[in-house]
């Protein structure tokens, strides 16, 4: 047996010394080698700093290692020693005899002799020797004398004992990521991004190898998932590739002393599955939040009512990161140690080395020094936030990442005398076991140390639990305190299914980092978090629906679902439940289930954090943007009077109504979907919807099994989840509404539509089966209910306005046929003087319509029939007849000419025979600014926002126009005024010798009126796609495109384009005059091939005319003799 083991082991040993060489490695070196640290810093130049030393001999031959901390330049890849006069004096002696005493130029990548050979390999911080000595020579007898010499100075000196017995240095890096579920930059960091981020960090242990203790909260991996899934698949690769260990905690970092056992459970075991889910990854080591750990009854003990040492084993977690002075006094910091208790919980304890973190971020010298001083038996932890290293946010444009690369590429560099651990590994390394240890309370020093969170005895839960909730109506109002007792307490009596569970995600992320202070007083941000704790029992009162708990199959109610001490309108069926809060009027919430015990959540995203609102607001960022949101009119943020119509029955409904807009919502006994009837009183209404189908999946899976849905014509549109088949979409068919655009949040993404006056959708929440066509947005059931949804409400009259004495407008709900509104025949007025009748009817703006009467008279009242809208339904008989109502303010001027005295009305308008507000007046020369304004005080009434001017240089005439918008007499910013005719700019008229792109003062593109309020411009432009607009008044203060856009126009390049601006509809186009040769060779365009079409190419050719596109007989692309020949030729019948 003896000599087995003997055998063995001369085996191992001559194998491994036959791969030591120079190579140019450091990983052909073993920690055997090593011989021991030097200082670093200890250097006298700006080279040479030695850090450590390795040596092994090989029969005749000794290999020497030196390296070093600053041969290498990575930031700039530059070998720093190659321009140094820099020496390396080694002397070995074998006790008193020397038998190596060399004098080396380092400067050298590297050299051979006789006597040795040495290769230097700068990337690596790294110069490796071979030297010849005597056979039988025992390392152990050797001693190692090193001296780097700079210009005849040693700089730096280092002496080692082959017989002592270096065991090197070992550390482990932790990061703990922890932002909300929303988009961060954290990611890939801030400006200048090559500088911060977590990405830095992840780069430089990807390219070093040495491996890193990674965490993201339960908040920031969804965060990812969604945001940049590629973050969490770079994570999952770092695993596979080795340099990535994942640690869990609690799911929404909440302060898990403050909460009770099983929220605490529930919360570990949800982030360490989802740890495991994305990375693949079984994490052993967890990260306790804000290092919070406290028990009951013992000091800090204010607000305590959980011991969490028995959170973690039964999920797998086999040790806690916590801090060294706080909760493991007089232990050794370098040590893992064991946790005290009198429960038999198997718990370790990573103490945190804090003069290690300071080291790292502010001495980089220091903190490679302090790696290797730990020796065989300790283990020195950085452990923080991982936004310190990656310079982000208050850490920004600091010294930091330098440092923290800095230090490890020392680790690379000095391998395998240093030795970097994944935490899960040191568990199980004998050489770091400490002792047996009690557990301070307390938490960092920063947030109150041995007082407690926030100090004080945990003031800062205290105080919070105690503060009112920012979205609570109840008198007395309720304090965050009883706010999450209360939800817990719901849920813990709901039924277990995914809605419930929904439920415990709202609750405990919205318990993220439980009451933090800012400044001394309450976060603003954490305000936001806990004011919406409350919606957790929205999906606790969904599950005991989807449980079949309800009495009423369909049923529709009020209800204070999620507790604030407001009531909510509910309206549900057997397979849909809708929850709309009085805020806006708009579905917060919506689910459905399958009938086989499955239910979903399809609207609705409580987990994700709410930015700008402690309320159950819409948000600017779309992570909260309820369905059915009207955006505008804009009463989102409005309180809407919501109306049970029919509460019991097979089909339930409400409506909800707010200024300018009502809808009346209908749910029928085994529909997915609900009835919506839109009225916007004759404007046209934009609607969005956010949708979140399955938010379950969502939450772990991010957008990667997200599905958009698209009818055929823009029929319908949502999103489906391809993993269960929940698809959230509203249904347009041909109801009168129209798509308008898409916006995304996180975990959300939605669709916004329009629709005039009354138009009729339905809001879709169910399953779905898979797309059937090629682009997966086609499905079969949406297509049968789009088919089936036809606009079969007629038009409404909604009122009439009498603007002039011979001029009546009519406001219509919806588009209409413009041949049926152009129809004299179909308007009856009343109250107008014998003989005056309509003369003619102009349709504006889809839905407005412009009487014009034969003589000035004033009607009181008006029927139309005959009238249809563009779906073909035909008036509405009971709203068809309307007063009408007199213009109470002419539109008038107001200005420097009438000293801005808006009740003057010496300037006031007169609508003219094409419906154009229009004043000619004689001025004195001078200088002039002036607005519009519709009433007699200055009321926000008056427009343009610019004022604007112009200059007479003698008296005169000026004109002015104004388009007074839909509506006259109110301003709805639809509003245009000029006092000079329209001018077409655009990027096209420097390359047709026009003067500058884009300038307004430039007036080769002013158009002419053509007389009947359209204004138009003609030219030839160059083969390609052009930009242009219309300017008024020779600036920019009048958007007649709207956002700042721009008109598109593609030219053939021999078509001249005409431009066309209609002045009372705001409307713009353009057009390509074709010119057709017809018959071939007919020059002229009279019909005929004669010698005047020869006459006429004889001109062009000469040049006594202007190109003639059917000149070009030939179309070879040039106008000459061989065209004329060829006409003549057809002439001749030759």
């Amino acid at each position: 047996m003896n000599l087995f083991k003997s055998s063995i082991l001369s085996l191992i040993v001559f194998t491994y010394l036959f791969g030591v060489d120079i190579k140019g490695d450091p990983k052909s070196w073993s920690e055997n080698h090593f011989l021991g640290f030097d200082l670093i810093g200890d250097s006298n130049f700006q080279t040479g700093d030695i850090s450590s030393v390795f040596a092994e001999l090989d029969n005749d031959n000794l290999y020497f290692r030196i390296t070093f901390d600053d041969m290498f330049s990575r930031y700039n890849k530059k070998d720093l020693f190659e321009d140094q006069y820099i020496s390396a004096r080694i002397l070995i002696n074998e006790r008193d005899i020397t038998i190596i005493d060399q004098l080396i130029d380092i400067s050298l990548i590297s050299k051979s002799n006789n006597s040795y050979e040495f290769l230097r390999t700068p990337k690596y911080n790294l110069i490796e020797f071979k030297f010849e000595c005597p056979s039988n020579i025992d390392k152990k007898d050797l001693s190692f004398r090193v001296q780097i010499i700079n210009q005849e100075q040693v700089i730096d000196e280092y002496v080692a004992y082959g017989n002592n017995d270096y065991r090197g240095g070992n550390a482990a890096f932790i990061h703990h990521g922890n932002q909300g579920l929303t988009y961060s930059e954290v990611f890939y960091g801030q400006e200048p991004l090559e500088s911060s981020g977590f990405d830095e960090i992840l780069e430089i242990h990807q390219a070093t190898g040495i491996p890193g203790n990674f965490h993201l909260s339960g908040t920031l991996m969804p965060a990812a998932e969604w945001h940049n899934p590629e973050f969490n698949d770079w994570l999952s690769s770092g695993v596979n590739d080795g340099y990535v260990a994942m640690m869990t905690s609690a799911l929404g970092q909440h302060m898990m002393p403050f909460v009770t056992n099983d929220m605490n459970n529930w919360s570990v075991s949800i982030e360490t599955d989802m740890v495991e889910y994305m990375y693949g990854y079984s994490p052993k080591v967890a990260w306790v939040p804000e290092r919070v750990w406290l028990s009951p009854g013992v000091y800090p003990d204010a607000g305590v009512i959980d011991w969490i040492g028995d959170n973690w084993h039964e999920h797998g977690v086999e040790a806690v990161v916590l801090d060294d002075y706080i909760h493991c006094p007089g232990a050794d910091n370098k040590k893992i140690h064991y946790m005290n208790n009198d429960d038999g919980i198997n718990l370790r304890i990573i103490p945190i080395d804090n003069d290690f973190v300071g080291m790292m971020h502010y001495d980089a010298d220091a903190a490679k020094n302090h790696i290797s001083s730990t020796g065989q038996y300790g283990i020195t932890v950085y452990g923080t936030d991982w936004e310190v290293a990656a310079e982000m946010n208050e850490h920004h444009e600091t010294s930091f990442l330098d440092n923290y690369e800095n230090v490890i590429w020392f680790c690379y560099d000095n391998f395998p005398a240093v030795n970097i651990w994944k935490l899960d590994a040191a568990l199980y390394n004998s050489d770091f076991n400490g002792s047996g240890i009690d557990v301070q309370n307390g938490t960092y020093g920063l947030l109150g140390g041995t007082d407690g969170y926030g100090g004080g005895n945990n003031s800062w839960y205290t105080n919070w639990a105690a503060a009112g909730s920012h979205s609570d109506f109840h008198d007395p109002q309720w304090n965050y305190g009883t706010v999450w007792n209360d939800a817990y307490n719901n849920l813990m009596s709901a039924p277990n299914n995914s809605l419930s569970q929904l439920g415990w995600y709202t609750l405990m992320i919205n318990l993220h980092e439980t009451g933090w202070h800012d400044g001394g007083e309450i976060a603003g941000w954490e305000h936001r978090y806990s004011s919406h704790i409350k919606n957790a029992n929205v999906y606790a009162e969904a599950a005991r629906w989807a449980n079949g708990d309800f009495t009423e199959s369909t049923a529709a109610f009020f209800s204070d679902i999620d507790h604030d001490g407001g009531e909510e309108l509910v309206i549900h069926n057997d397979r849909t439940f809708f929850v709309f809060e009085g805020i806006g009027g708009k579905a917060n919430w919506i689910f459905y289930k399958d009938g086989f015990g499955n239910a979903y959540s399809v609207v609705g995203s409580d987990v994700a954090y709410y930015p700008e609102t402690d309320g159950d607001f819409n948000e600017s960022s779309n992570n909260h943007v309820a369905a059915l949101s009207d955006v505008s009119p804009n009463q989102q943020n409005s309180i809407y009077d919501i109306v049970i119509n029919q509460s019991i029955g097979d089909t339930v409904s409400a409506t909800l109504s707010q200024y300018g807009v009502s809808k009346t919502i209908e749910l029928h006994t085994g529909d997915n979907y609900l009835d919506v009837t839109y009225n916007f009183y004759g404007d046209t209404g934009y609607i969005k919807s956010g949708w979140t189908p399955d938010l379950l999946d969502l939450i772990w899976s991010g957008k990667s099994h997200l599905q958009r849905v698209w009818g055929p014509y823009g029929s319908y549109c949502g999103q489906r989840n391809s993993a269960s088949g929940a698809t959230a979409a509203l249904i347009l068919g041909s109801g009168g509404a129209s798509f308008n655009g898409e916006f995304e949040g996180t975990l959300v993404k939605g669709d916004e539509i329009y629709g005039p006056g009354i138009f009729n959708v339905y809001l879709y929440a169910g399953y779905t089966s898979d797309p059937y066509d090629e682009n997966l947005v086609h499905i079969a059931e949406l297509d049968e209910l789009a088919s089936g949804l036809v606009d079969e409400i007629g038009p409404r009259l909604i009122s009439a306005l009498q603007v002039s004495p011979n001029t009546i407008h009519l406001y219509f709900s919806d588009n209409l046929d413009a041949e049926s509104a152009e129809n004299i025949q179909g308007y009856y007025i009343d109250g107008l003087e014998a003989g005056v009748e309509v003369e003619s009817a102009s349709l504006i703006y889809g839905r407005k319509v412009s009487l014009k009467l034969n003589q000035d008279s004033f009607g009181s009242q008006i029927t139309v029939m005959g009238v249809w809208d563009s779906s073909g339904n035909g008036i509405d008989p009971e709203f068809n007849t309307v007063s009408i109502d007199p213009l109470l303010i002419t539109p008038h001027l107001v200005g420097s000419f009438n000293e801005w005295t808006p009740e003057n009305h010496d300037y006031d308008l007169i609508m003219n025979d094409n419906g154009i507000w229009e004043l000619t007046t004689t001025l004195a020369a001078g200088d002039y600014e002036y607005k519009v304004i519709e009433s007699d005080e200055f009321n926000e009434n008056d427009w343009p926002y610019v004022n604007q001017s112009f200059s007479l240089e003698e008296d005169g005439e000026v004109t002015f126009l104004a388009n007074c918008g839909f509506y006259t007499g109110v301003r709805n910013y639809d509003e245009f005024v000029t006092h000079t005719n329209p001018v077409i700019v655009g990027n096209f008229l420097d390359d047709i010798d026009m003067g500058e792109d884009w300038t307004p003062t430039n007036t080769m593109g002013m158009m002419s009126d053509n007389g009947d309020g359209v204004f138009s411009w003609q030219t030839l432009l160059p083969q390609g796609e052009w930009e242009y607009k219309v300017v008024l008044n020779q600036n920019f203060d009048q958007d007649t495109f709207g956002n700042g856009g721009n008109f598109f126009v593609t030219s053939d390049g021999q078509s001249p384009i005409t431009f066309n601006y209609d002045f009372i509809q705001n409307s713009t186009w353009a057009y390509i005059e074709v010119l057709e040769c017809t018959p071939s060779g007919d020059v002229n365009g009279d019909d005929n091939v004669d010698i005047l079409d020869v006459v006429s190419m004889v001109a062009v050719v000469l040049g006594n005319s202007e190109p003639i596109t059917c000149a070009d007989y030939n179309d070879d692309g040039s106008i000459d003799v061989l065209d004329i020949v060829n006409v003549v030729s057809l002439i001749l019948g030759s």
